[in-house]
């Protein structure tokens, strides 16, 4: 299979490398799990959302 992500112009081309490796070591550990996130998110948005997400993978029944 091949997944193809966008970068946005504006990164660095190291910080693109880097979501490369990270989502080839995330599929090889397990199953990955990808999120966008507003850019202009605030802390408490970005917390919120991470556990809004812990709690979908708890009630799944996919927590380690």
């Amino acid at each position: 299979m091949t997944i193809e992500i966008e970068i946005p112009d504006g990164w660095a081309p190291g910080l693109g490398l880097a979501v490369a490796r990270m989502m080839q070591q995330s599929l090889k550990a397990g199953f990955p799990i990808v999120v966008p996130i507003r850019g202009d998110a605030t802390p408490d948005q970005l917390e919120a959302a991470v556990v809004a997400i812990k709690t979908v993978i708890h009630e799944a029944g996919l927590a380690a």
